[in-house]
């Protein structure tokens, strides 16, 4: 449809932002695809006011609130002409600040009534929240910590049929214990999340309809709940679906503050300072790491010097290498402490001393980045730390194993030592090998940084491997490193 004249209130707010057509094309671009819109599509909803086909109208006016930090529906970008759709919905849509227990069961009924949709293949598209909104809503849940929640949990043990007692839940909990060890094994696309879910599926049932035979096993069940979500969450980070994921997340975070668990808390927010970090969101990054230490105060050693480690790397996506080294001290320091394996949550099970180590490399890699002074020997460092964690032959964390081979990878050729980048690249360009989204998008990262510099072009071993990363991605669609594209 179009209609007359510009669009006069679109023009305006991309000009506030500083946006050109292109940079609203590439916004576009990291939810929708590449390829999706081009710039001359945008020019003409800017210079003839056409209105654009479902669901960008909802999907562009996300974008936009977002950048410029207040609500703009799509009335008034279009003034009346678009449609919404409806299913395309904020991360944070329903979710509320957390002040307690009826935030929680609102997310559960959510996921009740709705969350069938994932599991058949089809779900509705969550749109990553950012800026204030997010950070507000991290804040709210330190906010309430102190506040008394003071919401029973619901349980009707008389109704025939749907008993759920403390062993049940005990079953629950060990699906839940594998899944995490499956994550770790094949990481997130949209099989795995769709196998997971219909396990929350079936506890929120249970959550909503009060089977649990005792107040005591419906908080036990609301744990195990939590605790998926938090899986579930992951893996949908994994798979590059960024708005699922914070919505599993906002669910985990609702649980927690509803059984008064504050260091899951703090590892609910701390997954969402990792993803805001490698979104590259540094705002973000750093007021929810921040979000996370404070959460994690009373938490045993090992998780404090997660969430003080992802801080330190929030540090050194600002270039700020002091700032950096004092904080990633101190998580050593809480790591290395007499206590800190005896009292690691089982559910922390990954990270230990060498993990704490690895975290180190990525932050070393981030600071060189940002900051030429010291560039070389911060990352003769990382390459030093990470080494050790990326083996293929890793039987345990093999996702990992390729997410640090190729994070390596890259740190290499930032170095100009090209043959080694290829040579830890090129054993990961297997079927089957590269599983994971996030890991497939560093691949495509790579190619583009080779692509960059004309004069490797002549080189025959950057040609093959190009060629066989083109095939590879050709090949393994869908499931795997297709979606990445296609998200």
């Amino acid at each position: 449809m179009t209609i007359s004249g510009k669009n006069t209130v679109l023009l305006g707010v991309l000009a506030e932002l500083g946006w050109s057509h292109g940079k609203l094309v590439a916004a576009l671009a990291d939810v929708l695809g590449r390829g999706y819109v081009g710039r001359s599509t945008v020019s003409e909803w800017v210079n003839h006011s056409r209105v654009p086909r479902e669901p960008l109208p909802t999907v562009i006016a996300h974008l936009l609130s977002e950048a410029v930090g207040r609500e703009l529906d799509i009335t008034q970008l279009w003034g009346g002409h678009a449609v919404a759709s409806p299913l395309w919905l904020p991360s944070m849509h329903g979710a509320a600040e957390i002040s307690g227990g009826s935030g929680n069961a609102k997310l559960v009924t959510d996921w009740v009534d709705h969350g069938a949709a994932v599991s058949a293949g089809d779900p509705r598209t969550f749109l990553a929240t950012w800026g204030q909104r997010l950070t507000d809503f991290a804040w709210s849940y330190l906010d309430n910590l102190g506040a008394d929640v003071r919401i029973a949990l619901a349980h009707s043990a008389g109704r025939r049929g749907h008993y759920v007692s403390a062993p049940m839940v005990e079953i629950y909990a060990g699906i839940v214990a594998r899944l995490r060890r499956f994550d770790d094994q094949e990481g997130g696309n949209l099989a795995t999340i769709a196998f997971a879910h219909r396990f929350l599926m079936m506890i929120g049932g249970h959550l909503h309809t009060g089977d649990a035979e005792s107040e005591d096993v419906a908080a036990q069940l609301l744990r195990v709940w939590m605790q998926l979500c938090q899986v579930i969450g992951w893996m949908a980070y994994d798979a590059e679906q960024h708005g699922l994921a914070q919505r599993y997340f906002f669910s985990t975070l609702h649980a927690a503050r509803t059984l008064e668990d504050s260091a899951f808390g703090a590892h609910a927010l701390a997954h969402l300072a990792h993803q805001a970090i490698y979104c590259g969101k540094k705002r973000e990054a750093t007021e929810l790491a921040n979000a996370a230490v404070e959460a994690a105060k009373g938490a045993p050693y090992a998780q404090r010097a997660l969430v003080t480690a992802l801080l330190a790397h929030t540090e050194a996506l600002s270039g700020n290498a002091h700032g950096f080294e004092i904080t990633m001290d101190r998580a050593r320091s809480l790591m290395q402490h007499s206590s800190a394996a005896d009292t690691k949550p089982e559910w922390l099970y990954w990270f230990d001393d060498r993990e704490c180590l690895a975290k180190r490399g990525h932050g070393l890699l981030a600071l060189s980045r940002v900051s030429s002074r010291g560039a070389a020997g911060w990352l003769a460092e990382a390459v030093r730390l990470l080494h050790p964690k990326t083996s293929l032959a890793d039987q345990e964390f093999p996702r990992e194993a390729v997410y640090n081979r190729l994070w390596l990878a890259r740190g290499y050729m930032w170095r100009g030592d090209v043959d080694q980048a290829l040579e830890l690249a090129r054993p990961t360009l297997v079927e089957n090998v590269v599983r994971s989204p996030r890991s497939a998008k560093l691949l495509r990262a790579l190619n583009a940084e080779l692509a960059a510099r004309p004069s490797l072009s002549k080189r025959s071993s950057v040609a093959e491997f190009r060629a066989e990363l083109a095939a590879l991605m050709q090949r393994d669609t869908g499931q795997r490193i297709g979606m990445a594209s296609q998200i």
